[in-house]
Order: structure tokens, then sequence, then C-alpha cells
């Protein structure tokens, strides 16, 4: 990426992890970088087109640490699963303000929610290739490794929306939710792993 991109990409995130989407203008991003208003869109001729590569540039984040647990699989299934949901709620308490943005309506009509699909699309094949490798080591059982991973990942996504509902109605965040979220996923995966799927071979 551009070296002047990432440079605001980097900018515009301080400011809409702080602030949210809603909050932050152009004009504030153009001056914690020192450069100009005109300059700033020269690079990005709207708001909602900074937006999308600022979620890009998290979700990339956030995958390749996900990637690099599940390198770490060794018939641990449960133990894997738990350390990606920890380092999905680290990346939450980060930016869990731009988190209750996600829903609002505004930002999914300008083509912002087609970046959120990707990114969910996205996590499925992360979730399927842990699923599909806990398949061949004979730890699971699964008929469907990447429709299981869709589920999977649609009941994480739920769990963290319930417990922070009440923020996103609101607009005020209450980053405490973040430690609930975490114990809910934590609690529903062993539910649907532990003792029930996970081979005891």
């Amino acid at each position: 990426m551009d070296n002047k991109k990432d440079q605001i990409i980097q900018a515009a995130l301080k400011r809409f992890a702080h602030y949210g989407f809603n909050k932050t203008t152009m004009s504030e991003i153009a001056v914690d970088l020192n450069i100009t208003k005109a300059n700033l869109y020269y690079y990005y001729p709207d708001k909602n087109a900074l937006i999308k590569d600022v979620l890009v540039h998290i979700s990339e984040d956030i995958l390749q640490s996900q990637y690099a647990i599940i390198e770490d699989y060794d018939a641990n299934l449960l133990d894997i699963l738990h350390r990606v949901l920890e380092k999905r709620a680290s990346y939450l308490r980060d930016y869990y303000v731009l988190h209750i943005s996600e829903n609002l309506e505004w930002i999914k009509g300008q083509g912002v929610g087609t970046v959120l699909e990707e990114m969910h699309s996205r996590d499925i094949e992360m979730m399927t290739v842990l699923f599909e490798k806990a398949v061949g080591a004979g730890e699971v059982a699964l008929d469907n490794a990447a429709e299981d991973a869709t589920c999977f990942i649609e009941i994480i996504k739920g769990l963290s929306l319930i417990r922070s509902v009440a923020d996103v109605l609101s607009g005020m965040p209450n980053a405490y939710n973040v430690d609930e979220i975490l114990h809910s996923q934590k609690r529903t995966t062993e539910f649907i792993f532990k003792n029930k799927i996970i081979s005891k071979n």
C-alpha cells in the first residue's frame, strides 16, 4: 500500500477508534497528519472510502493473528478456539467503538456493508481451515466443515452483538462488555464441542 495512504489509515484509525466513524471529520484527520484537506481528498474522495480501507486494514491484521494461532493446531481444537476468541477480544477492546458503529445503517448504505460482508466471509474461511484440520486429525466428526464454520462464526458474532446491543442503540461504548462477550463465547464454544463433538479416542 502507498506509504501516504498507510499514514492516513493509521491516523484515521486512531480517531475512529476513539470517537467513532460518525463523530470524526476529514478535517480533523487532515490536521492530525499536518496536511491540507484537499491533499487528504486526493487520496480519499470521501470518508466512506477511508472507512473501507481502515476496516480492511483491521481485518487483515486480525486474520493474520488468527491464522498464526491456527498454525499451532495439534489435535487441541478447544484450546485453539479459546485462543482465537481471546485474540478477537483483544482487538474488540481496542476497537470497541468501531464494533458498535459497524451496525449503523448510514455506514452500510455507503458500500461499507460490502466490506463487512467480505470480512465475514474471510472469517468463515479461516474457521473452515481450522475445522478441516480438526477433522483431518480425527479430533472431530463434521459432515461439512464449511457449513459448520459458518454456523460457529454466526453464533460467535451473534453473541457479540447481543452483549453490546444497548451500546449500539445508545452509541455510548462500554468496553467492559468485551469481557462478558468473551466469557459468553467461550462458554458457548465449550457447550458446542466439549463432550459432544470432540472425539474421546
